[in-house]
């Protein structure tokens, strides 16, 4: 079969369902799709794919030499692992597991990718929320500078993987029948609880900074960020801060919904929110509002589609053309 040697690391994911999911929707050249993970080194494990038994061989230092592509969506710890014992395969990996000690960042702002790609081998993202933030101030100032922005962000189950999603829901059960509460993978009760976990300064500061690398300035930025009782997608309540006085709502509005801005307005009867967001690519407008110099907005996203998988596969994507992997497309 015509095409690509590709690899997909912890298909069992979240973030693996999704590449796997954007891979098959834009019709990705791979001739062979490798399933791999970075659990246990010592053995594969065998999963359901479509239906079909499918084996998931375990990851090893020279796994990815016979691919040409490679999405690793495990979790930071076990793919900093990995790559510490990583060989020259050749192999250009597009790293969506958050680690950030090695790989070279692809700065996609407003879903444009950079022109030539970076060099190397190894791919990362930007963290997802500031891929959103970030969007949102540049698409804002088309309209007149701004000065300042502050967000604060609910932060959902799902940025801890599916162990977490499948706790929070065992959480809900338990406290809705006052049994004891599981806390192995979030730490303590989640369901019914706005926290602030032990991550939450480094968390804000990665956004901040991710922000302005994006929009290639030193913006005042003030995170606030707290774990909520969300299964899974992000809530960015920002306020921004122009020179002069704020544009209105519809003015605003406009901005954002501009053609390939990656917003949208939800399209539900009744008021919108976060579950209105999953599944769906574009960011959503839920509120906007101007008083003064300064403008309010009420974001939702998935954070697994736009500014997560089909960032990933879109730089596959650049990547097979911009290095000729497959000649005759």
């Amino acid at each position: 079969m015509r095409g690509l040697s590709v690899a997909l690391v912890d298909p069992g994911t979240l973030a693996g369902r999704d590449v796997k999911a954007v891979l098959r929707e834009r019709g990705f050249p791979a001739a062979h799709l490798h399933l791999l993970q970075t659990g246990d080194p010592s053995s594969g494990l065998l999963t359901e794919d479509d239906g079909e038994a499918a084996y998931v061989a375990a990851l090893e230092p020279d796994s990815l030499s016979t691919c040409q592509i490679a999405f690793l969506c495990g979790p930071a710890r076990d793919t900093t692992r990995f790559l510490s014992l990583r060989g020259s395969d050749g192999c250009l990996v597009i790293d969506l597991s958050g680690q950030r000690l090695k790989g070279a960042f692809v700065d996609a702002l407003r879903g444009a990718l950079p022109s030539p790609l970076p060099a190397g081998d190894h791919f990362l993202l930007r963290d997802p929320a500031a891929t959103v933030l970030a969007d949102a101030v540049a698409a804002l100032e088309t309209l007149r500078p701004v000065q300042a922005v502050t967000v604060a962000i609910d932060r959902p189950a799902s940025d801890l993987g599916k162990d977490a999603l499948d706790e929070l829901f065992q959480q809900a059960i338990a406290v809705a029948s006052f049994r004891s509460i599981p806390k192995d993978t979030l730490g303590t009760q989640s369901a019914f609880n706005i926290y602030s976990p032990a991550d939450t300064d480094a968390f804000e500061a990665r956004v901040a900074e991710d922000v302005r690398a994006l929009l290639g300035r030193d913006l005042p930025i003030g995170v606030l960020s707290a774990r909520a009782s969300v299964f899974h997608g992000t809530t960015l309540r920002l306020e921004v801060r122009f020179e002069g006085d704020a544009p209105g709502p519809d003015a605003l509005r406009s901005a954002l919904l501009a053609a390939g801005r990656g917003f949208a307005e939800a399209d539900v009867d009744g008021p919108a929110g976060i579950l209105d967001a999953a599944g769906r690519d574009e960011t959503l407008l839920i509120r906007s509002s101007s008083a003064g110099s300064a403008s309010r907005l009420f974001l939702a996203s998935d954070d697994l589609r736009r500014p997560g998988a089909l960032l990933a596969v879109r730089i596959a994507e650049a990547a097979v053309a911009e290095r000729g992997l497959l000649p005759d497309a």
